[in-house]
C-alpha cells in the first residue's frame, strides 16, 4: 500500500510592496508519483475549492538553498526562514513566501518514505502504461 504524507504549510501571498494575503497551503506526497510534490492553493469560492500545481520535489528541496527554476516555476531561499515560490501562468504571476522550516520538515518525510535517488524503484510501470494508454493497457 502506498504511502500519502499531507501536511498544511503557512504561506503568505504578496500583493504589493507592503501588502499580502495569510493563508495555508496542503503539500501532500505519495511514494506512487515519487518526484513530485503537489501543493493545494485556496482559491477564493464558495465551495472552497483549491488550485493544485505539482512541483519536482528536487526543485523544492533546490530552492531551499538556492536560486532554481525556469519557464513557469521559480523558487529561491528569502533569509533562514522563508522559501519563495514564484509561479507563472496566462492568468498572471504570484509570488508566494513558505516557512522554509515546514518546507524542510516536509520535504524530510518524503525522504523518509522514498530516499532520494531510489524514486524510480517506486514507479508501478505497469499502472502508468495503464494510465497513458486511457486504461487500454
Amino acid at each position: 500500500m502506498a504511502t500519502i504524507i499531507t501536511e498544511r504549510l503557512t504561506a503568505y501571498l504578496i500583493i504589493g510592496r507592503e501588502a499580502g494575503v495569510d493563508f495555508t497551503i496542503t503539500a501532500s506526497y505519495d511514494q506512487r508519483d515519487p518526484y513530485a510534490v503537489r501543493l493545494a492553493f485556496p482559491v477564493n469560492t464558495p465551495e472552497g475549492d483549491t488550485l493544485t500545481w505539482i512541483f519536482g520535489r528536487q526543485l523544492l528541496d533546490d530552492g531551499l538553498a538556492a536560486p532554481t527554476g525556469d519557464g513557469d516555476v521559480h523558487v529561491w531561499p528569502c533569509g533562514p526562514d522563508l522559501v519563495m515560490l514564484e509561479l507563472c501562468a496566462s492568468a498572471g504571476m504570484a509570488q508566494i513566501a513558505l516557512s522554509a522550516r515546514q518546507l524542510r520538515a516536509f520535504l524530510f518525510l518524503s525522504y523518509a518514505e522514498v530516499p532520494p535517488g531510489y524514486e524510480s524503484g517506486y514507479i508501478e510501470i505497469d499502472q502508468l502504461l495503464h494510465d497513458l494508454m486511457g486504461g487500454r493497457a
